[in-house]
């Protein structure tokens, strides 16, 4: 999945569901994605914390649920 500055994405760990544009990426030393900014969060969501991006057709299942 790529993700550019202003995409809006869903990030989802566990129960738990954050959705907002991309406002930083950091890459790690193989140019892999470490972590990503949210507008309005101060906090990153580091992948290696099991941070993972909700694909769009994954993503309007959980619509359906809620």
């Amino acid at each position: 999945m790529q993700v550019f500055l202003g995409d809006t994405v869903t990030l989802n760990k566990g129960e738990t569901y954050i959705t907002g544009p991309v406002s930083g990426v950091v890459l790690d030393d193989r140019r892999e994605l470490e972590r990503v900014y949210i507008e309005g969060i101060d906090q990153a969501f580091y992948m290696s914390r099991h941070w993972k991006f909700v694909e769009e057709e994954n993503e309007e299942e959980w619509d359906e649920e809620n």
